[in-house]
């Protein structure tokens, strides 16, 4: 294992300095060496711009962003919590399924409560009442 293949160039244009361990500036996301990690040496672009937050009327989360960008889009690349979470119910008696009372049955591919966990219990899509293969 080659030791250059594991350093890192610093990201200002004169410098070049490869380093085992770079500075990432967590304004504009890049890799600098020890004499340019601060703000000003390395002229970052964003070193003017204010932090801004909001707060999400869906999920109620606080957004951050930079006044560089406009609140839309800060918005726009939010992604909410509460609408990627879908809450499953069991088919047989509508109760909603969490961690502690949910079984995922293996020959029909669903969710279902523990009370129904039995093929015959949820109408399983691959095995009938009589516990026989209706593909058969």
């Amino acid at each position: 294992m080659n030791l250059d293949d594991q350093m890192e160039r610093c990201d200002v244009e004169y410098c070049k300095r490869r380093d085992f361990l770079p500075f990432k500036c967590t304004l504009c996301n890049r890799k600098f060496c020890l004499e340019h990690k601060e703000l000003k040496e390395h002229e970052c672009p964003f070193q003017f711009a204010e932090r801004k937050a909001l707060k999400c009327n869906q999920c109620n989360q606080v957004i951050n962003y930079l006044s560089t960008q406009f609140e839309i889009d800060a918005l726009k690349q939010h992604v909410c919590q509460k609408i990627n979470i879908e809450k499953s119910k069991c088919p047989q008696c509508k109760i909603t399924l969490n961690d502690l009372n949910k079984f995922y049955c293996t020959s029909c591919k669903r969710l279902v409560c523990l009370k129904h966990r039995m093929k015959d219990e949820h109408e399983c899509d691959k095995y009938g009442k009589f516990n026989y293969c209706k593909l058969m």
